[in-house]
């Protein structure tokens, strides 16, 4: 019983950075209609262009959440969006080293 009464500790959830659901939704969109890997000042643009801008701490934010359930992944050219992921592709995103 003692567990229910302690508040779990937020995963994604940073200090000045906690993205809206309308804001993982625009950026999950740009990503999904991407042609290839796109970096992270070019999400911010589109973003700006759809009237949706937002910071550059909210967006990182988001890419980690988004990431962390493996629905992103990011290589050297940039991020792309991952539609399915086998379970071991998640865990590499997971564990794997980060750039």
């Amino acid at each position: 019983m003692a567990q229910l009464t302690k508040a779990p500790r937020p995963t994604y959830a940073r200090p000045g950075a906690n993205p809206t659901l309308e804001t993982i939704e625009y950026v999950l969109a740009a990503l999904q209609r991407a042609e290839g890997p796109v970096s992270r000042n070019r999400l911010l643009a589109i973003l700006a262009a759809w009237g949706h801008s937002t910071t550059r701490q909210n967006l990182n934010a988001v890419l980690n959440f988004l990431g962390g359930h493996g629905l992103v992944a990011e290589g050297s050219k940039g991020l792309l969006w991952v539609p399915e992921v086998s379970p071991e592709l998640l865990e590499a995103i997971r564990t794997g080293p980060r750039l």
